[in-house]
This record gives C-alpha cells, structure tokens and sequence, in this order.
C-alpha cells in the first residue's frame, strides 16, 4: 500500500504542473465514446499500476512505489465538466471526433491537450484542496 503522504504529496505536485508531468512523461490522452471516460496517461501503464479513487469521480493511475502514470475521470461529459465549466472545449473537441466514429477511443492531439491542460490543471488543484483540507485519503476501487 502506498504511503498516504507521499501519494498526496505527489498528486500535489502533479495538479500544480500537470503540463509539465504531461510533456516529460509524454502522456497522451484518450476519451472513451463507450463509458464518457477521459484519460491522461502514460503511452503504455507500467504492470504493476493500479488505479485509485480520490473521489467519485476522479482516479489516478499509481505504481507500488507512488509514481503517478496518468489520471483518469469518469462520467466526463455527462457530470465532471457540468462541475467544471471550463473544460468544455474539451467536450467540443471530443464532440467534433464523435462525428468520424461511432464508437471506441478518441485520442486528442496535443495541440488541443495543450490548450485544456491548464483549465484541466485548475480543476485538479481545487479538487485536491478540497479533498486535502477534508483529510481525505486515496480509496482503492
């Protein structure tokens, strides 16, 4: 099990440069048409990730050892963005790929990652305050 501390430490860290996570791990990002799923994360996840709720909505892809291999958000349309209002040119985007496919991953480019990464950013640092200032814990799904 990951130290607590360490892991919030860490999710820290990523909400206030998640940009630069993103280009040095070159993380890439995936919406799924099938279960309204978004995802930032490593090209290929290590073996040994597990994902891990920080709330209902949003979970973090985390290795034994707290390096943290992505992010993902459930219910992203339909709920997470109706929260967060400024990540809906994500919707937009997502929306004009929709368009070309019926079902399956969407991956969008990186221009358009760069464009929602710091909104996407905004909305990790006031969830993890939020959570952090509660004394929440990561939960294991």
């Amino acid at each position: 099990m990951p130290n607590t501390i360490q892991t919030n430490r860490n999710f820290v860290d990523l909400a206030s440069n998640l940009k630069g996570v993103i280009e040095k791990n070159g993380w890439i990002s995936r919406y799924d048409l099938d279960s309204d799923a978004f995802s930032v994360t490593a090209p290929k996840l290590s073996k040994d990730t597990r994902i891990k709720y920080f709330d209902d909505e949003i979970a973090f892809y985390i290795t034994p050892n707290n390096k943290i291999e992505g992010i993902f958000v459930e219910y992203f349309s339909s709920n997470f963005v109706k929260h967060h209002k400024e990540l809906s040119p994500v919707v937009k985007e997502i929306k004009n790929e929709k368009i070309k496919k019926d079902q399956g991953l969407i991956e969008l480019s990186k221009k358009e990652m760069n464009k929602i990464t710091p909104d996407l950013e905004e909305a990790l640092k006031t969830l993890l305050a939020e959570r952090l200032t509660q004394g929440a814990v990561l939960r294991a799904r």
